[in-house]
């Protein structure tokens, strides 16, 4: 019996030790592949996310030359009187009144710079904005969510409209809610009353919703009425304030967390990986069998082994163990000598113990299940009166066994 086990042992031995030699290399070499290929689509991802998510630079700005800039409509300005001032921060006494904020970009405003550029006096011009935006500037303004037609007629009375004609604004449609002055040009369907351009009175000033970048670009601009647009919306005061918001740091109570700063769609980048990964882990799986035992070159003496168990469990203290594993095997023998079936446990041992010898029954349940021995030398007294017991058991039989005779 401790033959087979020690085989056992040194068979899964010998199988753990293959793993980390060629085999394990072999595997590793063909894990390295698709682990490479992940990490490469992995990086990919995360490059194309920052790179959507970050505005490009030059676009919409009044000194950029790029297709998205717009720097041949601030020239444009600039001939016809009209002064162009780049900005990145605002504040009331900066936007007063006989002035014209063009944003470029209103969802970059943080709640302080929307807050002062809803307290000026001076009239706005909203590129595309966010809700918040058009909450704090445009109250009563919606954005709708439908699909937009080609370039259209305006529709209303609105003069930079009316003189510029069909523009291109293919960006976002707004709807007006009941009771706010608005006038509502470029509308995109009768149902919805939703437009593409809005213009609201209010508190004194008019802001101007513009569902598109589009008649502000160098690359449009000199197509259908963008120009004429463009220039009508902007060009009613001397003075444009072209704000281009950078938002400051988080003021307290307004940080965001991590996941709030990345782009939308971020978490799909990671479920595909690993989906991908699910899918090559299957497509390399593969079914490695039962452990090969392997015949040993040389075979252990029994005592030998039972010696180097006893040196490791008296090296690491486990009397507990030492003792289960004497008691366990003197209930075995002794189970097997008295006829008492496995099923029967410790219990029914001790009973046909205590029957055959005459012992008391608190003597041999000590013996056979008892404490933890406290030292080695408690250890060593039980083993030898565990063997003490199995003696009498025999001389018993055997004395028995006389008698008949």
């Amino acid at each position: 019996m401790i033959n087979g086990d020690f085989r056992r042992v040194e068979a899964a031995n010998s199988a753990f030790a293959a793993e980390g030699g060629p085999a394990g290399a072999r595997r590793r070499r063909a894990w390295r592949g698709p682990v490479l290929i992940g990490a490469l689509v992995l990086g990919a991802a995360l490059i194309v996310a920052v790179l959507s998510a970050a505005p490009r630079i030059g676009d919409l700005s009044p000194e950029g030359a790029s297709p998205e800039g717009a720097r041949a409509l601030a020239q444009l300005l600039g001939d016809q009187g009209v002064t162009v001032r780049a900005v990145d921060d605002l504040d009331p006494a900066t936007a007063a009144p006989g002035r014209t904020v063009l944003v470029a970009f209103p969802e970059r405003m943080s709640t302080r710079q929307r807050d002062a550029l809803a307290a000026s006096g001076a009239d706005v011009v909203l590129v595309r904005p966010d809700e918040r935006s058009l909450a704090a500037l445009a109250p009563g303004v919606r954005t709708e969510l439908i699909e937009l037609p080609g370039p259209t007629e305006p529709a209303c009375a609105l003069p930079a409209a009316v003189r510029a004609g069909p523009v291109d604004l293919a960006g976002a449609a707004y709807s007006v809610a009941p009771g706010v002055a608005a006038q509502r040009c470029y509308p995109t369907d009768g149902q919805t009353g939703a437009s593409s351009l809005v213009s609201v009175s209010e508190r004194g000033r008019t802001v101007m919703v513009v569902g598109d970048a589009t008649p502000f670009t160098n690359d449009a601009l000199d197509e259908r009425g963008n120009a004429a647009l463009a220039l009508n919306l902007l060009g009613a005061h001397p003075e444009v304030l072209w704000y281009l918001p950078v938002p400051p740091p988080a003021e307290p109570g307004q940080e965001r967390s991590t996941s709030e700063l990345l782009p939308a769609g971020w978490i799909w980048g990671p479920v595909q990986l690993l989906i991908a990964g699910l899918a090559v882990a299957l497509w390399r799986g593969r079914r490695l069998g039962p452990v090969v035992t392997e015949d040993l070159p040389v075979v252990v003496p029994a005592g030998e082994t039972v010696r180097g168990r006893a040196r490791l469990y008296r090296r690491a203290g486990a009397r507990d163990r030492a003792a289960a594993s004497l008691r366990a095997e003197a209930v075995r023998e002794l189970a097997a000598r008295l006829g008492v079936p496995r099923s029967g446990g410790t219990a029914a041992v001790v009973d046909a113990v205590v029957a055959r010898t005459g012992r008391p029954v608190a003597e041999v349940g000590a013996l056979l299940d008892g404490p933890v021995p406290p030292g080695d030398p408690a250890l060593v007294a039980l083993a030898g009166d565990l063997d003490g017991l199995r003696r009498a058991v025999r001389d018993t039989a055997a004395d028995g066994r006389a008698g008949s005779a």
